[in-house]
């Protein structure tokens, strides 16, 4: 039932208008959430993958030290970038199915 305010024209709002914008809120904070992990995560990578490039390009002989007969390295730091990837998109996913997912099934 709307019940009508003297003085304004608009209806006070019913209780499935408050369900609504608790929802709203809910889901804008939900996908701000979201925004600052994968920006986190997105950060996180860059400076992975821009710090291996760095050295590569202005710190050769570093990257080039021999850590045992026939690895040096960059042989490992280069790998390790891939791994991180994958580390990172894993870290993504738990957070996603642990917290994303459930706050979208409180939406529904």
């Amino acid at each position: 039932m709307n019940v009508v305010i003297p003085g304004n024209a608009d209806p006070a709002p019913s209780g499935g208008a408050l369900a609504k914008k608790q929802a709203e809120k809910l889901a804008k904070k939900l996908a701000k959430k979201r925004l600052t992990v994968a920006l986190v995560l997105s950060v996180a990578m860059i400076v992975i993958y821009f710090g291996f490039m760095g050295l590569f390009a202005f710190d050769k002989p570093l990257l080039g030290t021999i850590l045992m007969p026939g690895l040096s390295l960059c042989i490992v730091l280069g790998p390790l970038v891939i791994i991180s990837s994958f580390v990172l998109c894993l870290v993504y996913v738990l957070w996603a199915n642990r917290v994303f997912d459930a706050g979208v099934r409180e939406l529904r």
